[in-house]
């Protein structure tokens, strides 16, 4: 196994999500919390605010910054919970789950790479 080319690959893979999302450290909690909400979004699932920090194993204080950045880029909106107005419901947009599934080929892809370069 070459832990040189993976490791490259990886680094690769990593800096084309610093670009898809300036600002938003790759593998960090916030892109945790976007692929927590696209795959709650392909399982028709609702999540709140708490929910997807929890997900994302941060606190509340650093979550809620995360997806107010999040939200000021347009990967995310926040939609009040009409039953609860204490809870907020967290979505992503057509921009957010284009990001993901761009960062998820890419990964993809990255795998795909490295098992070639394997061989």
């Amino acid at each position: 196994m070459n832990l040189y080319k993976i490791a490259k690959g990886y680094r690769r893979h990593l800096q084309e999500c610093e670009d898809l999302v300036p600002g938003l450290q790759p593998a960090g909690a916030g892109w945790i919390m976007l692929a927590e909400l696209y795959i709650a979004s392909l399982e028709s699932r609702e999540m709140s605010v708490s929910g997807v920090c929890v997900s994302a194993g941060v606190p509340s204080t650093t979550g809620l910054r995360y997806l107010d950045m999040l939200t000021g880029v347009g990967m995310v909106v926040r939609m009040p919970d009409e039953n609860d107005r204490r809870r907020s419901w967290i979505r992503l947009t057509d921009a957010g789950v284009r990001a993901v599934e761009l960062v998820l080929t890419g990964f993809a892809k990255a795998i795909d790479d490295t098992r070639a370069n394997l061989r």
